[in-house]
């Protein structure tokens, strides 16, 4: 239930963020899914496009100033409204105790700690992304497919001489090819991948077949403690990319 969207960037914007939020419930609820503890929104300037907060049982959603002015504006709340049912569904992705268990058990070096951290919300962004997919899964255009190849062309003018930043832009191209794999939005052969590829390349390093493969196969509903063995999967797959 959205209790209140509040405009804190003097850019306007409520009206349409309450429609395009209640659009997306309505797509949800096709499906038998609904976000249970109240939301409230607010309209913000930030760098990235959106983002939910969660904590006792409500939520905010932060949507940014340029979703708002975008034609992106309900995928965003597709997504977030994804990280929403799984917190309130106990998902392992998005569950404090195994947030817990993960520092104790996944260890990184101090220097992967930024990239590491990057990846690690892209696989809750793919476990929100399961549930945004079904619910857009009969749209005619594919907006996930631009959206996700402007990441990978965008990371190639990104890379630089840190060997953890670039390990960190080569799992977000992993992400974004295992998040179309995994849903049906890239063959085997889309230029896509030498793309990727080829960032790897140029950094010195192969990592991005086997993040791709990573984010792609995450299974549905995992226990737990399989969910701390896929974390720390990525961890070696990245800490071995770093050290190649």
């Amino acid at each position: 239930m959205l209790t209140a969207v509040v405009d804190r960037s003097g850019r306007g914007g409520t009206r349409k963020v309450k429609a395009a939020f209640e659009e997306v419930a309505a797509r949800y609820a096709e499906h038998g899914l609904r976000v249970s503890w109240p939301v409230s929104a607010e309209i913000v300037s930030m760098a990235i496009m959106g983002a939910t907060k969660s904590s006792g049982s409500s939520h905010t959603l932060f949507v940014s100033v340029r979703a708002v002015e975008s034609g992106l504006l309900d995928g965003l709340i597709a997504h977030e409204m994804g990280h929403m049912l799984r917190t309130e569904l106990g998902h392992a992705s998005h569950n404090a105790e195994v947030f817990r268990a993960l520092s104790r058990e996944v260890r990184i070096p101090r220097a992967a700690e930024g990239a590491f951290s990057a990846a690690f919300n892209h696989i809750q962004d793919i476990y929100a992304d399961d549930y945004a997919f079904l619910v857009f899964s009969t749209d005619g255009d594919d907006r996930a497919y631009e959206f996700f190849s402007q990441w990978i062309e965008g990371n190639a003018s990104m890379r630089g001489r840190n060997r953890w930043k670039n390990v960190g832009l080569a799992a977000t191209n992993g992400f974004a090819l295992g998040n179309l794999l995994r849903h049906g939005r890239l063959s085997k052969d889309d230029p896509l991948w030498e793309r990727a590829h080829a960032f790897d390349r140029e950094a010195g390093f192969e990592a991005v077949a086997a993040l791709a493969d990573f984010y792609a196969k995450l299974p549905e509903d995992p226990s737990p403690a399989a969910f701390v063995t896929q974390v720390n999967t990525l961890a070696t797959v990245m800490t071995r990319a770093a050290s190649s």
